[in-house]
Order: C-alpha cells, then sequence, then structure tokens
C-alpha cells in the first residue's frame, strides 16, 4: 500500500469538483424513445477560493509558506444513449481531464498538470410517460442506475516524482454506484416545463486506502422556448458529499455541501442537434475543514440524435 507524502503538506485540501448542471436529455425537453443520441460537453472549474465552513479565509489566516494555490479542472465528456424503445435505454459516458494544481511547500511552488482519461460511467434507464386529456400537457417518470468504473489513473505524479493527493487524480480507483430518478412536466403553455431529479454516487469498497465520500444532490429547473430555436434554461443544483475515508484519504479536509443557481441557453442548430451552455454561480458553499472552492463554472455543449 502506497501512502501519499509531502515533505511539508499544506494543511488544506486541493479540492476537485465539477460543474453541477444537469444536462440529461430527458429534463431538457427531449423525449427518450428509440434510437442513439451523443452530448459532447466542456466543463471549466477554477478553484482558488480558499474556505473554511463557509467563509472565505483572509490572507491573515493563512500559512502563505504551505498553502493551497490554485486547481484549474477542465473536462471533455463524451455520453452516448441508445433508447431501445420508449420505456427503455442504456447510456455510457467516458471524460477526458485537463487539469492543473498549484501549492507551496516551504514557500517553494509545487505543481501537478496531467491530461488523462477519467472515470467512465455505464447506466441502464427506464421511463413512463403520462399524458393529460384536459390540458394536453404531459409529464414524465424515469430513473437511471448503473456503475461509476475504475478506469481512470490513481498513480498520477508530478516532475520530482511526488503523487497528487488522491482527491486530485483523474480517477478514484473505486467502483461506484450511480442512481437517479427524475420527474418532468410540461406546462398548459406547451412551450415550457419544469423538472426535478434525485442523484446519489456511493462507492462499493475501498482502493488502496481511499474510498471516496458519497455524494447526493437534487436538480430543479424550468427551460421554455422563445422561439423555434432558442430555449432560456434556469436551474438550483444542490449536492452534499460526505468525507473521504481511509489512510490515504484526508476527511478532515473533505466533503460539504452546496447550493448553486445555473442560467443556460440552448439553441436548435438543426432539427436533431442542439447547442447548449450554462454559467454556474455558487449561492452557498460550506465544506469539512479548509478547501479550495469555485467562484463559478461553465459548461458548454453539443447534443444530436440519429
Amino acid at each position: 500500500m502506497q501512502v501519499i507524502s509531502f515533505s511539508n503538506p499544506a494543511l488544506a485540501s486541493c479540492g476537485a469538483s465539477f460543474c453541477l448542471v444537469n444536462t440529461d436529455w430527458a429534463v431538457q425537453g427531449a423525449w427518450l424513445d428509440h434510437g442513439n443520441r451523443f452530448d459532447l460537453r466542456y466543463e471549466q472549474v477554477r478553484q482558488d477560493h480558499l474556505m473554511s465552513g463557509s467563509r472565505k479565509l483572509a490572507a491573515n489566516e493563512v500559512d502563505q509558506r504551505n498553502r493551497e494555490i490554485q486547481t484549474i479542472s477542465r473536462r471533455w465528456l463524451l455520453n452516448v444513449d441508445h433508447g431501445i424503445n420508449e420505456n427503455w435505454g442504456i447510456s455510457a459516458s467516458i471524460p477526458f481531464i485537463d487539469r492543473r494544481h498549484l501549492h507551496t511547500e516551504s514557500g517553494a511552488p509545487v505543481t501537478w498538470n496531467f491530461r488523462q482519461i477519467g472515470d467512465a460511467k455505464i447506466s441502464a434507464r427506464y421511463q413512463t410517460a403520462l399524458q393529460d386529456a384536459a390540458t394536453g400537457g404531459a409529464s414524465v417518470f424515469g430513473s437511471n442506475i448503473g456503475l461509476k468504473l475504475a478506469t481512470g489513473k490513481t498513480d498520477i505524479a508530478n516532475n520530482t516524482g511526488t503523487k497528487a493527493e488522491r482527491s486530485l487524480q483523474p480517477g478514484s480507483g473505486t467502483t461506484d454506484l450511480v442512481a437517479s430518478a427524475y420527474y418532468r412536466r410540461v406546462l398548459p403553455d406547451l412551450t415550457s416545463s419544469w423538472f426535478i431529479q434525485a442523484n446519489v454516487e456511493a462507492p462499493l469498497s475501498e482502493k488502496d486506502g481511499y474510498k471516496p465520500g458519497k455524494k447526493f444532490g437534487v436538480d430543479v429547473g424550468v427551460r421554455t422556448e422563445w422561439n423555434s430555436n432558442f430555449s432560456p434554461m434556469l436551474q438550483l443544483n444542490f449536492q452534499s458529499r460526505e468525507r473521504d475515508s481511509g489512510l490515504n484519504a484526508e476527511p478532515e479536509n473533505s466533503g460539504g455541501n452546496s447550493l448553486s443557481i445555473s442560467p443556460g441557453l440552448g439553441y436548435k442548430l438543426a432539427e436533431q442537434v442542439n447547442v447548449y451552455g450554462f454559467l454556474q454561480i455558487p449561492l452557498r458553499q460550506r465544506v469539512n475543514g479548509e478547501q479550495l472552492s469555485p467562484k463559478w463554472a461553465a459548461t458548454i455543449g453539443i447534443q444530436f440524435k440519429f
């Protein structure tokens, strides 16, 4: 078992979070019947906001010689979905991560830079639609269940041979259960809809002294159509993560919760092609111990069906 250590470690966590915006087809206005769909999106999170609990730390509260400075995470995520019929479907996704982290040790800068494949996910979906004869609106209930696979590396090191913290690595090393349930309702005007979705990700085992904390999330959003091409969207995204555990974890500086608002816009390029973008702004953040947190996050993507 390899213990990750630093000669003079910083006390805070470097953090490693991605945009929490919900871009599932079912909640963005697509009825998921038979056929194939692709979603390719780019996400960026810049964490340079050192927090303790729910407040930002002042400069005089931080040891400037041993401190976390910045984590910049960029991720390209490819998701492929196959609708077997109007009720059943399967999907798979794989991320490519570009990450840079900087902190100081004894006043000297220490960095990690890597571009790696992350942890892939596979899942199955069931949904059922209901038609409201009185208003012409419709609603859909659905659920997903699957696995996050340990496809990402967990031993990335910098040019001095020092391994990055496990929470910073492109993969967790664990196989996780992933599940969600959602409800979407078309409003009486037939051009607007709202949704709510609950999500959970729970590791099934520990790997090399590290087990990431369970994650729970709730997304609520509305979508409308200005015209046949433009679709404004607005979401509230809540996520809670438990502390990491294990010999190579930092339980005292991991986990927390956040509530964010995410305005977005979709545009129909063609009958079966849509592009979208969201800007996510935290309304409230609370971390355990001391952690780097983002001031904002952003994602853009393209979806198409054939």
